[in-house]
């Protein structure tokens, strides 16, 4: 999972360390950073897949337009942004730092970049553990960092004019004092973010059906592909089917119309269908514009949740839309469940408006991270917070801005 990022004047965090947990879930107001999180992380792994030029491209996602508007230099004649990440995938501990800026002939300049990693590999005859990689080159800003110092370290005075990472120097098979296969390994979880904001209308359009390769669909950002899954699931793997299906009734448990659910083709698309039981006691498929578009969503999730191949990461933004606060917990189980996996956990970061989600998180305080005017702080750094949840709610804290840190 990744236990920390680290933002410089990217957007509206001039300099920031936000910690996180398998869950996490990120309150604050209408433009406080929730989904910018999200954008740093996406950044990251594409700054490690592509480098920095294809990272940036013109137009909404430009180096230009994310560049915080309150940015400081830091001691740098062109005004820096920074992008850093700690966690552990696997056997795994990395630490990584980048810092770069953008001149007038739009070249990019990599002032620091650093690499830490320790690996532990398990074998029969037991454990070893790796000495710790630790890589770094250029002229860190005066700034606390994990993979400051190094084995290796450029000239300080310099600074280093490429637009390769050490990723992309990786893949080129440069002579770089690194560990590829780790480095790869790390690169590969972080490139498996995916943000999720599930949506009614697009499942039940249909969809391509499953091309009948014995190997998952990877559900979709908006799940859009949602009745491919289950076709899969329907065709290949009724166990999967099963457990969404256990969901659904967990949901379903105040409403008995919907007993079952399934797939049907139709000119060359498949459709996700919905069944409820007739007086007769056989099933008959539901309209799907007769039921509401929490069914549709929470299907989703509970397709997300019996999948085998799901994200390392994923970001959920405002999952609770269109769900009766009532099924909430269903949904916060569903979260557990992905990200308390024995084998592939996914780690759900989360932004919710909903005070009624946010009071699932009593016993994990450490999970909820507020933010605002470009400031990060978790609940248990909140002055007397302990005091205040044995007076009232997160939810209705938050509310009524107890906290002080920005209300809804």
């Amino acid at each position: 999972m990744i236990s920390e990022i680290r933002l410089i004047n990217y957007r509206k965090f001039v300099c920031e360390r936000i910690p996180l947990e398998p869950i996490t879930v990120f309150i604050g107001p209408n433009g406080s950073g929730k989904s910018t999180v999200a954008s740093a992380i996406h950044t990251i792994a594409a700054i490690m897949r592509l480098g920095l030029q294809s990272a940036f491209p013109e137009g909404f996602f430009s180096f230009d337009r994310i560049l915080s508007y309150d940015a400081e230099k830091f001691g740098y004649d062109e005004t820096p942004m920074g992008l850093g990440i700690s966690g552990k995938f696997d056997e795994i501990s990395f630490d990584y730092d980048i810092i770069f800026s953008k001149d007038s002939h739009s070249d990019f300049f990599i002032h620091y970049e650093g690499m830490k990693l320790v690996e532990l590999i398990r074998h029969k005859f037991g454990t070893t553990t790796y000495p710790p990689y630790h890589y770094s080159i250029g002229n860190n800003m005066n700034i606390e960092l994990p993979t400051t110092g190094g084995e290796k370290r450029a000239d300080s005075s310099a600074r280093i004019k490429r637009r390769d990472t050490m990723f992309s120097d990786v893949n080129k098979k440069k002579n770089y004092p690194v560990i590829p296969f780790s480095l790869d390994k790390v690169k590969q979880r972080i490139q498996r973010i995916t943000t999720y904001q599930f949506s009614a209308s697009t499942p039940k359009m249909g969809c391509a059906q499953y091309a009948g390769s014995n190997i998952q669909p990877f559900l979709k950002t908006e799940g859009e592909n949602l009745p491919e899954v289950l076709q899969y699931f329907q065709e290949e793997r009724r166990d999967l089917l099963l457990n969404v299906q256990e969901w659904i009734e967990k949901y379903t448990q105040s409403d008995s119309r919907i007993v079952d659910i399934g797939v049907s083709n139709y000119d060359n698309k498949v459709f996700l269908n919905f069944f409820q039981r007739g007086k007769d006691g056989k099933n008959y498929p539901i309209r799907g514009p007769l039921l509401s578009d929490g069914y549709w969503i929470f299907t989703a999730f509970a397709c997300l949740a019996s999948c085998e191949s799901i994200p390392s990461v994923a970001f959920f933004e405002e999952p609770e839309a269109h769900l009766h606060p009532h099924k909430l917990p269903i949904l916060y189980d569903v979260f557990k469940s992905i990200s308390q996996r024995k084998e592939k956990p996914c780690q759900a970061l989360i932004s919710t408006h909903s005070p009624y989600f946010l009071d699932l998180f009593k016993e994990s305080p450490e999970s909820v991270i507020l933010l605002n005017n470009g400031k990060a702080k978790r609940l248990t750094e909140i002055r007397d917070y302990e005091k205040i949840l044995s007076l009232y709610s997160i939810g209705e804290s938050w509310y009524s801005n107890v906290f002080e840190w920005g209300n809804p």
